[in-house]
Formats: structure tokens, sequence, C-alpha cells
């Protein structure tokens, strides 16, 4: 049974016979493995521990191992503690250096090769993944993308590894309740994308084509912090301009009010995590609450008139926009 569907995770499988290694790990993940060579004793060991939503997970075999691993349901980050690995992403060829995480896209078949390795892999939750980066603000219309040989900065990598090292003490010091282990995967996913962020969306001509400044900046804010609660004023003073020169600039160059944009901001957001979220477990009221809405009947309205439909239809078609 594929990793991804066992819940709860928590395995520690340790041995010296290279076939019942070979065998384990196949199962596990529905893999095609070869072994190439193995040292003399063989080790192995394989740790687990979480769940569905998140599992964090550390594998060494003394021996090199070559393979293909079919599609997960999960965004797979993996990083090496030891050994040398080459993963062949469909398209990107990348040779993994010791500490530095690579994330591997869901749906995707990838192929490896790997020498006396020391393994950390966290699976993440696709459906936390996505819910994350929508609250960013990235387009993830297309799916999530990730640039595999992109090289992250320093300091993302430092907080991806005390994110990691957080989870594992909160996952091992006892079984936390279902909050705070979700809270614990939104974190992880945070870190990962703050690694390797996703595309924003560009902003409309009608934007780009603006002549003030002003309205440039106040667009980005907006974006930046549409979570926040922003209003015309407190935009006005983070700008530091009046309030009446503001509006004017937005009516001059957007045809609209700031208002109005921070309100046409929302909706947006609200939409791409209505299109990621289950219907079984999320309500209309809920993601409208999160993004400031308080009143569901006037969100309602508001977005059945911006998008065509209500959020209830929205969010009933996720499987099928999927």
């Amino acid at each position: 049974m594929p990793m991804d569907d066992v819940m709860p995770v928590r395995l520690d499988v340790a041995g010296t016979d290279l076939d019942d290694a070979v065998s384990f790990i196949s199962d596990l993940y529905g893999a095609e493995l070869q072994v190439e060579s193995a040292a003399d004793p063989f080790e192995f060991r394989y740790v687990a521990i979480g769940d569905r939503t998140m599992s964090l997970h550390t594998v060494r075999f003394a021996g090199r191992m070559t393979g293909r691993l079919p599609p997960s349901d999960a965004v797979i980050v993996q990083w090496l503690q030891s050994g040398s690995s080459r993963l062949d992403t469909g398209g990107d060829v990348v040779d993994m250096e010791h500490g530095v995480p690579v994330p591997l896209l869901p749906d995707r078949t990838f192929s490896f090769a790997m020498d006396d390795y020391e393994q950390r892999l966290v699976h993440l939750s696709r459906e936390v993944v996505e819910r994350v980066a929508v609250e960013q603000g990235a387009d993830i219309s297309a799916g999530l993308r990730f640039e595999a040989t992109a090289t992250p900065s320093e300091q993302s990598v430092r907080t991806w590894h005390n994110t990691v090292a957080l989870v594992s003490h909160t996952l091992r010091d006892g079984t936390p309740g279902r909050l705070l282990h979700a809270e614990m995967a939104r974190l992880a996913a945070a870190s990962l994308l703050e690694m390797y962020p996703q595309q924003r969306p560009l902003p409309t001509e009608t934007v780009l084509a603006a002549r003030s400044a002003h309205v440039r900046a106040a667009v980005d804010h907006v974006h930046e912090n549409a979570r926040l609660p922003i209003t015309s004023s407190s935009l006005a003073r983070h700008l530091d301009v009046s309030l009446r020169a503001l509006q004017e600039a937005f009516q001059r160059d957007l045809q609209t009010t700031p208002n109005a944009y921070i309100r046409q901001v929302r909706l947006e957001r609200a939409r791409q995590e209505l299109l990621t979220s289950a219907p079984a477990t999320t309500t209309v009221r809920e993601v409208a609450a999160s993004w400031g809405f308080a009143h569901l009947g006037r969100f309602t309205q508001q977005y059945t008139a911006a998008f065509g439909e209500t959020p209830r239809a929205t969010l009933d078609r996720r499987d099928t926009v999927r």
C-alpha cells in the first residue's frame, strides 16, 4: 500500500537482509527498484511517523539503488544527510546536495540513482500546500509548480530545517491533537513555499498601465496582505498620502475605489481557496470569514455578481476543476 494512503503512519523497520529491504521499499511505494551493489555487511533502516496530512521519514541504505517511483498524492520534500543521489523529475536532472531540500510534485513519476545514502523526507498533503499557496496569493490555477533545479536561499533552507525539527519534536513527544498536527502541516507547507515560491498572478494590464506610483504601490500592498484588515484609510497611511489623494488616484488610473479593489482581490482569493478545498471538510462560511467577509449573505451576493456562480457551486465542483 502506498505510504500516502496509510493513516496514521508509524514505522520503524531495520534489518541486514538485502532482499527484505528491497521488497519492503517496493511494496511501500509501489516502486520498481534495482540494487546494483550493496555493502557487506548490509544495513537498512526506515522510520516514519505522522499521518496522511504530513509525515516525516528517514531512510538509510548501504548500497546503490536505482529505480522509478510512481505518482503520489503528496508533495514530497527530500534531502540527503549522507551519500549521493541523482533525481530525474521528468525534465530536470538534479544532483542533490547534502541538506538542501528538493520538492517533488504530486502526480509525477520520477527516477533516481542513490549510493550509500541516508535521506530524510517530508510528505505533505497536496491540499494543505495548495491552500497555503492560495493564502499567500499564488496563482495555482494550473497546479503547483516547483523549479527543482532552483537554488533556495540559505535563510529559507535554515527555516525549513528548523521547522522540521520542531515538527519532529512535536510528533515524537507524543500524539498531537488533530488541530495541532494540522497547524504543524501548515507551518511546514509555508516553509516549503518560502524555499520554492509559487508564481503570483500578474497584475492586470490596467494596473501595469497605472500612471501613479502610489496606485502601483497600493496594488502590491493589497496583494501581499489581502488577509490582513486593510482599509482605504490604512492603505493611505501606509503610503503616507491623504485618503482623498489615494481615492482620486485609484479612480483616475483604475476606474474604481481602493475599497472596491481590496474587496475584489479578497473575492478572488476566496474563489481560489474554494476551488482547492474539499466540500466535506470546508464550509463557505469558513472561507468567507477567513478573507474578511463577516456577513455570509453579502459575501454570497458579491461573489455571485463577480463570478457568475454562487460560492457553494464553486466549492461543489472542486473535483471536476482539479
